[in-house]
């Protein structure tokens, strides 16, 4: 007898319920995810900065970052569709292999619970890096390139200790530039967004190779206090980024600020990029980096080949000096051979390292380098002496006063008393602290000077300076630099004859030479031209000439003085001039100094002198 029993199913699930709980699921995870979109860390992990009127908007431009079809501009529908994404099992793969940091962030919070799937590409570039630690890069200025005026930063991914960190990886973001834009024209690219910029990895030798040894430019490398798990999480950012590409600015998105973006998304309390709302100056960039409190471990200097063979120089006896000169421009050994034997070693190590310089600068050829250097390690294998290490004292940039600055100036002019308040954007001047910086080199930008005469109640611009580039390196035996200044602006001019002031724009650039006869003293000459237009304040529009300018910088620790004399030729009275004008500034600090400045200039119909006193403030 077979017995059927009906039991009742009191344990099956009811649909109602079903639909409840699955309401209530979705409900929960609309909410946190809602609440995880307005998170720093998830802002910062996609780059999103606040605009002017509300919301938000992403850095990158690339589509291919963004997820969702607004996920440029809404947090909250890129992190669903992110969710999403890792949360399908039959979601792309290769989709998500480009998002490893995001899945780490949501994985963190809970948001998924899916394993990430096997990317061989992204497990091999993880394995390439090897990151045991990661490193702020910093080089000072080129004066040869106008995008790397004001320095230039990168980062390192360091390799464990015991091995050279030569070997390990750099992480550059640059423009993509194309060759056929020179000149303006690269100018208005650059200062317009026409190119496009992203993050590229190479070894770091030959980071060190075109910036320390092509370029002769010093290097600051600053290691970050990152955890295990921020530099695995730097990595797979670093995965993501480099997969895109962004609209290039030269002042604000540029080299360095889309590098404090990077860190920002690794540590998002760090807020680097909160920092430069306006512009972003590399060494402000650096200096922002180590006022974040114990961020930074430590700080390693690299000078330049240029800079090391400089400094031996320099710490030669005169026999020294006059030995080494002679046996690389004569093949005299004479004088060398009169030397002790340290003395031949110290002689022979520099003119080793300074064929070396020519080779790279390609002012040798290869035969010649070859055989010069066959020469010089031959007679230094017969002196039984070890190389000494030379340890060239470097100034950390992060000391240097800071680039934006403002300005008040009480003086007289023809008599009169006037008041002026100055702004400037960037950088630094010829005769401003050099400390930390490049010595006789300048870069104005954007400097206004606006002045007010009590006696007449009027109030106008004095001055703009829109750029003003100058660049003094001395001139000696093994180096032979070309010095130059470009300067173009607004300026105000007196009319005698007339008895009135105009406006006249001005464009100026002259070449010549400078000398370093002294330690701290710079004697500088250079031929130079003016053009200038005047509108209707000129008997003609347009003004040409041509003059030679004289004057010498002296640099004391905390004082500097700039005396100089010019002599301009022209068919316009207005520009046939002599000018005498001397200047100095001294630091209290560096975020203050105190300045004297005193202008003459002579013309057909008058003599106009011009002296005041300024309070400057650094920012």
């Amino acid at each position: 007898m077979i017995l059927c029993f009906f039991v009742p199913n009191f344990f099956a699930p009811n649909a109602s319920a079903i639909s409840a709980t699955a309401h209530q699921q979705d409900t929960t995870l609309k909410t946190t995810i809602e609440s995880t979109a307005s998170e720093s860390a998830w802002l910062a992990l996609v780059h999103y900065r606040p605009r002017v009127f509300g919301g938000y908007q992403s850095s990158i431009d690339s589509d291919t970052f963004f997820l969702a079809e607004n996920g440029k501009t809404d947090p909250f529908a890129e992190l669903r569709a992110t969710v999403n994404l890792f949360n399908n099992p039959a979601g792309e793969n290769e989709k998500k292999c480009l998002f490893p940091a995001r899945y780490l962030f949501l994985k963190q919070r809970g948001l998924i619970q899916a394993d990430f799937p096997v990317c061989t590409e992204y497990e091999q570039f993880r394995k390439d890096l090897n990151p045991a630690g990661v490193t702020l890069i910093y080089t000072d200025a080129y004066m040869n390139n106008p995008s790397s005026l004001f320095g230039h930063t990168l980062m390192r991914i360091d390799i464990p200790e015991g091995k050279t960190q030569l070997v390990s990886h750099g992480m550059n973001y640059g423009a993509y530039v194309d060759e056929k834009t020179a000149g303006l024209l690269y100018a208005v690219y650059g200062l317009t967004g026409g190119y496009w910029g992203g993050f590229t990895v190479k070894p770091y030798y030959q980071i060190i190779n075109m910036y320390n040894n092509m370029e002769n430019r010093d290097i600051w490398e600053y290691s970050l206090n990152f955890t295990s798990a921020e530099r695995d999480f730097f990595v797979a950012h670093l995965w993501e980024a480099g997969h895109t590409q962004t609209r290039y600015y030269f002042f604000t998105k540029n080299c360095s600020y889309l590098l404090m973006e990077v860190m920002d998304a690794v540590r998002p309390s760090l807020k680097l990029s909160d920092d430069f709302p306006v512009q972003t100056i590399p060494l402000d960039t650096v200096k922002a980096v180590n006022k974040r409190p114990t961020f930074v471990k430590k700080a390693n200097y690299r000078p330049s080949r240029q800079r090391r063979i400089a400094y031996r120089y320099d710490q030669m006896t005169s026999s020294e000096r006059r030995a080494l000169i002679a046996y690389l421009q004569e093949d005299d050994t004479a004088r060398l051979e009169a030397l002790s034997e340290s003395s031949r070693a110290a002689v022979l190590d520099t003119a080793y390292e300074y064929i070396q310089y020519q080779w790279i600068k390609q002012d040798i050829p290869l035969k010649e380098y070859r055989q010069k250097s066959f020469e010089v390690l031959r007679a230094r294998r017969n002196i039984n002496q070890a190389s000494s290490e030379v340890i060239v004292p470097g100034e950390n940039p992060i000391n240097a006063h800071d680039s934006m600055r403002t300005s008040f100036s009480f003086g007289s002019n023809r008599g009169q008393i006037f008041e002026e308040i100055g702004w400037r954007a960037a950088y630094h001047a010829l005769v401003e602290n050099p400390y930390g910086l490049l010595r006789g080199a300048e870069i104005n930008f954007l400097d206004t000077v606006i002045r007010y005469t009590p006696q007449t109640q009027q109030l106008h611009l004095q001055d703009l300076t829109l750029v003003k580039i100058s660049s003094m390196a001395p001139y000696n035996a093994l180096f032979h630099p070309i010095s130059y200044q470009i300067d173009t602006g607004i300026l105000r001019k007196w009319d005698a004859k007339k008895n009135k002031e105009g406006t006249v724009y001005r464009l100026s650039g002259g070449s010549g030479l400078t000398f370093n006869p002294l330690n701290n003293l710079y004697v500088y000459g250079l031929i130079h031209t003016r053009a200038e237009y005047g509108g209707g304040f000129y008997r003609h529009p347009f003004g040409l000439s041509l003059g030679m300018t004289g004057g010498l910088i002296y640099y004391l620790p905390k004082t500097q003085i700039q005396t100089e004399i010019a002599r301009n030729f022209s068919d316009n009275r207005l520009m046939n001039t002599l000018e005498y004008k001397a200047k100095t500034i001294h630091s209290l600090s560096n975020e203050w100094a105190l300045g004297l400045s005193y202008r003459f200039e002579n013309q057909k119909y008058h003599s106009d002198n011009t002296l005041k006193a300024t309070v400057y403030r650094y920012f």
